[in-house]
């Protein structure tokens, strides 16, 4: 019995087929993954020396399909990804080792779309921006570590207005 993955298009099916992420047998070509001279559908997986899982990623047809996980060694989780036919879908999240949230990010047909968000191992967020379909688009924030502000404009148009965090060059030779 195989899990089934859902997308815009049709039912996709992984089937409950497991092979380690470092087998000889796997193959990336053309931008699918073969094996045994097949385009993929199954599961890759790695796990650490003591044998709890580290990855385990979704294939179909050759393209990463469904949600994809990885975990540190001390079993919490590390990430989640979903794609669809190999592209970046929904809400990407990432942890650091303490838990604390390390990135939240959006996608639509592998751009990003919406807020993403990092923060620092403490919890301190680091960075809140803004996309449209790839594009900064909307308020953009950057933080020190010690949560004084770095850089907090606006993209309107393609154009940045406010304070962008950025140090003008001045040409030491010229005079």
């Amino acid at each position: 019995m195989g899990l089934t993955f859902y997308s815009s298009s049709k039912p996709k099916t992984a089937t409950n087929i497991w092979v380690g992420i470092n087998s000889a047998k796997l193959v990336y070509a053309n931008g699918l993954l073969y094996y045994q001279n097949k385009p993929y559908t199954g599961w890759l997986y790695e796990n650490y020396d003591n044998g709890t899982p580290a990855k385990q990623i979704p294939y179909y047809e050759g393209k990463i399909e469904g949600t994809m996980r990885t975990w540190y060694e001390n079993k919490t989780p590390e990430q989640v990804r979903t794609y669809t036919t190999g592209e970046k879908q929904g809400l990407h999240r990432g942890w650091w080792p303490n838990c604390n949230p390390k990135f939240e990010y959006q996608f639509v047909n592998d751009e990003h779309n919406g807020t993403a968000k990092e923060w620092f191992n403490n919890k301190q967020l680091y960075r809140s921006f803004n996309y449209k379909m790839g594009h900064e688009e909307g308020r953009q924030q950057l933080w020190w570590d010690d949560g004084s502000i770095r850089a907090n404009y606006v993209v309107k148009g393609g154009r940045q207005y406010g304070l962008i965090g950025r140090k003008l060059c001045k040409n030491i030779y010229k005079k």
